[in-house]
């Protein structure tokens, strides 16, 4: 699961298998260690209460939740991403996609972009 965080924006792009994982078991969680005992660690959960999707921040974890009928729908469908304002904060959660000109980094769970045929695949 990739983390972006610019101003007052939090975005999650999930691949395939993470996209799964948040429908079978309803957490996918990361985290990145700075080293000396300092980390950030960031999820995404579903929740069995209706609502909107929420952010918070608390010793460390950043959690985005989303209640779980909106997470399986989501999951099971072609909708590219679920998105919602929070306050001042804007939440995006997206499926993540193949980079159409220069992929840094290894792709093969990503999503297959829009805009790709089954020429640019190979």
């Amino acid at each position: 699961m990739k983390l972006r965080l610019q101003g007052n924006s939090v975005r999650l792009r999930l691949t395939r298998s993470e996209v799964e994982r948040l429908r079978e078991t309803g957490l996918v969680e990361e985290s990145v260690n700075f080293g000396a005992g300092a980390a950030l660690a960031y999820r995404l959960q579903s929740r069995p209460e209706q609502g909107p999707v929420e952010a918070a921040c608390r010793q460390g974890i950043m959690t985005v939740s989303v209640d779980q009928e909106t997470a399986q729908a989501w999951a099971g469908s072609d909708e590219v991403g679920l998105y919602a304002q929070s306050g001042a904060l804007a939440i995006s959660v997206e499926k993540d996609f193949r980079c159409l000109t220069h992929p840094r980094e290894d792709e093969r769970d990503a999503y297959p972009h829009p805009g790709q045929t089954s020429e640019t695949l190979s």
